[in-house]
């Protein structure tokens, strides 16, 4: 029998990684296949570009590089079992909260071009960035690798990463 310490922690069992989530998860999409079990409650979705709403028990597949986010409505119980891991070590970091609007996605698109497989960096942006992933992974399929890494009001940081 497993025991997980507390929410948020996990373990790891040679290159499978287990944790229990009891809030939201933002959507990501990794260079590792993932597979998530709501054990408890409801929330909405997103997999892919599919959206909707489910109860537990539910379990979800995801693929290498297929973005994934849940939202909990109320209590929910969500373990995510991951078969990888990336570490968060720091690469370049694009602010755009200065940059005029129309010229943030060439900007990063453009820097997403030039970075090397297993490469990644950090953009700041001042609001959820999210319709840039969708341009990006139709503009490079497969290949985009998306992370929250802080997210507070006008504050949104995420790695990019090419998978």
């Amino acid at each position: 029998m497993l025991v997980i310490p507390e929410v948020g922690k996990g373990l790891s069992l040679d290159g499978i990684y287990l944790r229990l989530l009891k809030d939201t998860l933002m959507p990501s999409a990794v260079g590792y296949e993932r597979v998530y079990i709501l054990s408890k409650g409801s929330g909405r979705y997103i997999l892919g570009q599919r959206f909707d709403r489910v109860e537990a028990p539910a379990v979800f597949y995801v693929k290498r590089a297929e973005l994934f986010g849940f939202m909990c409505e109320g209590e929910a119980e969500i373990y995510e079992i991951a078969f990888g891991g990336e570490s968060l070590q720091d690469g370049e970091t694009i602010d755009l909260r200065s940059i005029e609007h129309g010229r943030r996605h060439p900007l990063v698109m453009e820097r997403f071009s030039k970075t090397a497989k297993g490469e990644a960096f950090f953009i700041i942006n001042d609001h959820d960035p999210l319709p840039l992933y969708f341009q990006m992974s139709m503009a490079f399929p497969k290949k985009v690798g998306w992370e929250y890494v802080a997210y507070e009001g006008s504050y949104w940081k995420i790695k990019i990463r090419r998978l």
